[in-house]
């Protein structure tokens, strides 16, 4: 791992962790879920294979597990983004389309995006959380 990923992942385990387990997430990096009566929120962070950029995914599992469409018997810790229909990416528009965040070069000495101050992202992300993850989870366990 470069010392460009290590100092992101660096920020993301210091600065959102903390925040993520402060609102009730739990799991490990990258995969963390919060379970609120059944109804489990999904966040993800998944960095580019070419380095220098990654992007945070969420989703939710539904009471019903209807949003589910592999493993829909798991447990909550063993949900993963990946698992379901419907998903977002934060800092996406409206959370719809694709967005990835950028801290450094790609293994091909280009960047994706402008990039950005480890702890600056880190911050941001916990900003998008409260302000476009949380209403978009809310509204989806309101319609479960």
């Amino acid at each position: 791992m470069n010392s460009d990923r290590q100092s992101m992942e660096s920020a993301l385990k210091t600065v959102c962790l903390p925040f993520l387990r402060e609102i009730g997430f739990k799991g490990s990096f990258p995969n963390l879920y919060r379970d609120t009566d059944g109804f489990v929120s999904l966040i993800n962070f998944q960095f580019s294979s070419a380095g220098g950029s990654f992007c945070v995914n969420i989703s939710f599992a539904d009471k019903l597990r209807t949003n589910i469409y592999f493993n829909k018997e798991a447990a909550p810790k063993d949900l993963r983004v990946s698992f379901a229909t419907e998903q977002a990416r934060l800092g996406a528009k409206d959370l719809f389309g694709d967005h990835w965040f950028s801290f450094g070069p790609t293994s091909g000495a280009e960047f994706r995006g402008n990039p950005q101050n480890p702890a600056a992202i880190a911050a941001q992300i916990n900003q998008l959380v409260t302000d476009a993850a949380q209403p978009w989870w809310l509204k989806h366990a309101g319609e479960s």
